[in-house]
């Protein structure tokens, strides 16, 4: 049974992750039962974080299905408990050691992934360089198609990756993996 101490012990932690999902945005919606999953949390003790967020005024109702919004307040208390979103608004998501990646990790692994293709043109890689880089970005495509996304072989397909950037001197796309490698 979910008791009163759980929720006050889950509550920064749903605070935060709600705070990480929305990008610090009110406007913002998302499923309250979608963070409580990625914090490993039933429906149920979902439902009663949730609840107790909306009791404190960090949270509210969005919609009558479990959409919920960060307040004003929320913001304010989520950044003094160490959330922080990144200047271009992207939030800082690092890479935990669970063997599989959770749903925000895996937007910013593709996010991440999808910049670097953009990107390969203005590289100036030699043909071996881009042939690996290349073959790191296909297996994070490849992992990141598999319903479970393993972590460590995504790790190692950035640290690769960063390898290859180091080369070229290209800090610039360096800084948002080495937030999500945690370095």
């Amino acid at each position: 049974m979910f008791t009163y101490d759980d929720v006050k012990e889950k509550s920064p932690l749903f605070l935060v992750e709600l705070y990480l999902q929305t990008q610090g945005d009110p406007s913002v919606t998302v499923s309250w039962f979608d963070i409580g999953e990625t914090l490993g949390l039933d429906r149920e003790a979902s439902t009663q974080t949730a609840e107790n967020l909306f009791g404190t005024g960090l949270a509210e109702i969005k919609t009558l299905n479990g959409g919920i919004g960060i307040t004003a307040d929320g913001v304010t208390e989520a950044q003094e408990l160490g959330a922080s979103v990144t200047s271009d608004g992207d939030p800082e998501i690092v890479l935990g050691n669970t063997p599989v990646l959770n749903e925000t990790a895996c937007q910013a692994v593709e996010r991440i992934a999808s910049d670097l293709k953009s990107q390969i043109g203005e590289k100036r890689l030699d043909f071996d360089s881009l042939a690996e880089l290349m073959a790191d970005l296909k297996s994070i495509d490849a992992q990141m198609s598999s319903p479970n996304s393993k972590t460590a072989i995504i790790r190692e397909c950035f640290r690769s990756i960063m390898g290859v950037l180091q080369k070229t001197g290209d800090t610039n796309s360096l800084i948002p993996i080495k937030t999500l490698l945690g370095d």
